[in-house]
């Protein structure tokens, strides 16, 4: 039965699909922020939510094995874990949000895809959420590093700059260099 068929289902309950997968991961929010994330559709104004439901889309269509670029897929990823990376979500909390698209799956194509015999198309389909999670994980990671050293950053600049300010104080001897003590040595450098 077959190719065709289950193509076709899945190109009918994606409109479906999307949206039952985007509440689920709006949910995810505080409750004051969810109706928000759902109903506004400017993307200047909700960002996050435009984000996620043009991310969404990507991926669903890459899922069900949809010809899709995969520069395209990597980016509507991307879109959806860096949102999640910067608001300090946990790993499972960033990457889980992909495996909230297996159950409106099941609700929405499952029984559909029993009754054309295409059991292993949609298993194959759950199978490239799995893989996309994979992904997911390390781009949540790297953007993690990134959100990292940018605070490292941030601080080395603030530190350096009363580090100065102490300088032009005359004050250099009653703050030593953190670094020479956590070394060891607590003696600071004098010119």
């Amino acid at each position: 039965m077959g190719v065709v068929s289950v193509e076709a289902i899945y190109a009918a309950r994606k409109e479906d699909i999307v949206q039952a997968w985007t509440s689920a991961i709006f949910a995810l929010y505080p409750f004051e922020t969810t109706g928000f994330l759902r109903t506004q559709k400017d993307r200047f104004a909700n960002p996050v939510g435009h984000a996620t439901m043009v991310a969404a889309d990507t991926l669903y269509d890459a899922v069900t094995g949809r010809p899709v670029d995969d520069d395209q897929v990597r980016l509507a990823l991307a879109e959806l874990i860096r949102i999640r990376a910067i608001q300090d979500l946990t790993p499972d909390q960033a990457v889980g949000a992909l495996f909230l698209l297996k159950p409106a799956m099941r609700k929405h194509l499952l029984t559909d895809a029993l009754a054309e015999g295409a059991l292993e198309e949609y298993l194959d389909a759950e199978s490239r959420v799995d893989s996309l999670a994979l992904m997911a994980f390390d781009l949540y990671m790297a953007d993690k590093q990134a959100v990292f050293k940018g605070r490292v950053a941030e601080l080395r600049r603030r530190y350096s700059q009363i580090e100065r300010w102490v300088a032009a104080q005359g004050a250099s001897d009653l703050f030593p260099d953190p670094i020479m003590q956590a070394a060891g040595d607590s003696t600071p450098d004098k010119p």
